[in-house]
């Protein structure tokens, strides 16, 4: 993500210029690259980096854990349902009342 930073500067720049690049777009991010560093050092090249590690950090995060949850109830479905059909004929009930999401 780090490295990727600056692009993400110069997209979001694009995208709110009223004008085109010139030369072709090719051209322009190198330019664009070009003059954020002359201007405003490295230190522009990553502005706005902390929204956005604060952003990625929590969707990321939350699709973990959505994930997380996801597995561990098929995997607590998929036991109950194997007990279920195995043991069967011993009277065995497997309640899947207890799992709270």
């Amino acid at each position: 993500m780090l490295c990727m930073n600056p692009l993400d500067l110069l997209k979001v720049k694009f995208q709110v210029s009223t004008r085109g690049p010139k030369g072709g777009i090719g051209h322009g991010i190198w330019r664009a690259l070009r003059d954020i560093h002359a201007s405003e050092g490295l230190h522009g090249l990553y502005r706005g980096l902390g929204p956005n590690v604060a952003g990625n950090a929590s969707s990321w995060g939350l699709y973990f854990l959505l994930c997380v949850l996801l597995f561990y109830a098929l995997w607590v479905a998929s036991v109950c349902l194997f007990a279920e059909t195995t043991f069967s004929s011993l009277g065995a009930r497997c309640s899947l009342t207890r799992l709270k999401l």
